[in-house]
């Protein structure tokens, strides 16, 4: 009895292999898609959060997981979208995870995910309220995915009294004037930028947002003047040196970095980027 039990096991050892052995080479010529399992899917929150056997910070750190591990090379506009979902949870439940808003901030703007990168950059501003960084990261989004450097420039200044490094305020607000020159009425930046000033500790940088103002200042006096020129004479002006000789202005203003002021297409005053922009 025990002999034809143990024929019989060995028996279906020998056929269970062949059947195994036989399948496997019937599928090796078989082709198959190639599998995508980046960013398959997004569970519910309170999924995740049972999954994580009710810790909500788990939760959170096993959905950056998947973040992170993810291949970015092979991510369609799909997983970006997956992606942004997950990244807002993750700061649902832990809003001051760092990772998450880094690489928020990294990835998810520059693949049209831009109200997520901002969600999750907020939430961990609010969060973490020693960190600057999600406040810069934040007012970027403004300036550069939104086209509106004023409230780009307001969230740079939120950040400043974060800061712990002298040479780091110092390159906030450095910013911050440059977004406000181009996000204001010239004569309401020049305000905010001297208001910056005054602000600011005696010294180099304090002459320097000064010396910024001053020349937005000029701007406005120029933009003033060519107002004045097209009501007067109905026509555009077509080089600075017309506001001297139709007597709106005694003289032009020299700017104080040394560059100068131009003419945009439209005949409207403009700070020059480099000397040649000069007009």
């Amino acid at each position: 009895m025990r002999r034809s039990l143990s024929a019989l096991l060995v028996s279906a050892g020998v056929l269970s292999a062949f059947v195994y052995g036989f399948a496997q080479h019937r599928l090796s010529a078989v082709s198959r898609a190639t599998a995508a399992p980046e960013l398959l899917i997004a569970l519910p929150r309170f999924a995740q959060v049972l999954m994580a056997g009710g810790d909500r910070y788990l939760a959170a750190n096993l959905a950056g997981f998947r973040v992170l591990v993810a291949d970015t090379g092979r991510m369609s506009a799909e997983d970006y979208k997956v992606q942004a979902k997950l990244q807002r949870d993750i700061a649902w439940f832990n809003p001051a995870h760092e990772d998450n808003y880094y690489i928020a901030a990294a990835m998810l703007p520059w693949n049209g995910q831009v109200d997520a990168a901002q969600y999750v950059l907020r939430k961990a501003s609010e969060a973490r309220t020693f960190d600057w960084y999600p406040l810069f990261h934040y007012g970027f989004l403004f300036y550069h995915f939104r086209k509106d450097p004023a409230t780009g420039a307001e969230w740079l200044l939120k950040a400043v009294p974060r800061v712990t490094s002298q040479q780091d305020e110092w390159a906030l607000q450095n910013v911050a004037a440059l977004w406000i020159e181009k996000g204001y009425q010239t004569a309401n930046a020049a305000g905010m930028v001297e208001a910056m000033a005054a602000n600011s500790p005696r010294g180099a940088f304090r002459n320097y947002l000064q010396v910024r103002a001053k020349r937005l200042r000029d701007l406005a006096a120029l933009q003033s003047a060519v107002t004045l020129f097209r009501e007067r004479y109905g026509k555009r002006v077509d080089k600075l040196d017309d506001l001297v000789s139709s007597g709106l202005m005694a003289e032009l203003p020299k700017d104080p970095l040394g560059v100068g002021f131009g003419l945009d297409a439209s005949g409207w005053p403009i700070l020059s980027s480099t000397p040649q922009d000069v007009k």
